[in-house]
């Protein structure tokens, strides 16, 4: 069970491999005054967002399917905006034999079955690994919340999806995160609603694309239940997020996203 749930939770920051070209979503960029509407309405879903608690946990299932595997493993998930998370798989009797944290810039995994704790850099793994690190690196609370990052967005182009009256919103080049690939989010300004994020490399290439079900918000912020999907994988693969019994809380802090080392267990440094 460690190895099938350390395969599917590091997929998503390991196996998140360029494929394919992006299809036209969207038309040419708004006029000015257009555009200017657009902004102080996402900046009001903004505002209405920093009442929401800034984390959450949840009984996860991570499933990953392709043409040739399809398999899954549930576990505990939680999450501290802006990017850190941890995932915890239990035996029955309710002890850890897995678990993977990640603060956007290190990670951190336990695996008791092989007694080993590995800590790296996440940013030189996706340069090894040849991955966009504009996702490994990015906002995971907002990939698995639905919604809009906490700092203030400056966008450098809102059009109009091309078959619906949605708009694409281009993000601004993190100053963290130095790559040329770029993140948009595709928003529903009549309902105020995330409905989903895409990422294309400089060649306009995708290179994953996120989008949810289950996405009715309540008083707390966020759905009980919610599905998110991150699509465009290789081999025709796709990951499924299903989250239950979802928990919003105010009281996590960045110490809760650490992995102590237990005594005895062989520690591996990645540069």
């Amino acid at each position: 069970m460690a190895a099938r749930a350390l395969f599917l939770w590091t997929t998503l920051f390991l196996i998140l491999i360029i494929t394919g070209c992006a299809r036209q979503r969207w038309t040419e960029p708004l006029q000015e005054d257009e555009s200017r509407r657009v902004s102080e309405l996402i900046t009001t879903m903004q505002d209405t967002n920093k009442s929401c608690p800034k984390g959450f946990d949840a009984d996860a299932i991570i499933s990953w399917k392709s043409p040739v595997i399809d398999t899954a493993v549930q576990g505990y998930l939680q999450l501290l905006s802006p990017s850190s998370v941890k995932f915890i798989v239990s035996n029955p009797l309710g002890m850890p034999v897995y678990a993977f944290a990640s603060d956007g810039n290190t990670f951190q995994i336990l695996d008791t079955s092989k007694r080993q704790h590995i800590r790296g850099n996440v940013r030189n793994l996706a340069f090894r690994k040849e991955l966009p690190i504009i996702l490994a690196q990015g906002d995971w609370f907002s990939f698995l919340s639905g919604q809009l990052p906490s700092q203030v967005i400056h966008a450098e182009q809102i059009s109009k999806d091309t078959t619906n009256g949605t708009v694409w919103v281009r993000f601004p080049k993190s100053e963290k995160i130095k790559t040329e690939d770029e993140q948009w989010v595709n928003l529903d300004l009549g309902q105020r609603k995330v409905l989903g994020y895409l990422f294309l490399d400089r060649s306009g290439e995708t290179i994953a694309e996120i989008s949810y079900d289950n996405q009715e918000e309540d008083e707390n912020c966020l759905s009980a239940e919610k599905k998110i999907r991150i699509t465009d994988l290789p081999w025709g693969a796709e990951i499924e997020i299903e989250l239950h019994d979802i928990r919003t809380d105010d009281s996590f802090s960045e110490a809760d996203f650490s992995l102590p080392v237990p005594v005895g267990y062989f520690k591996q440094l990645q540069p």
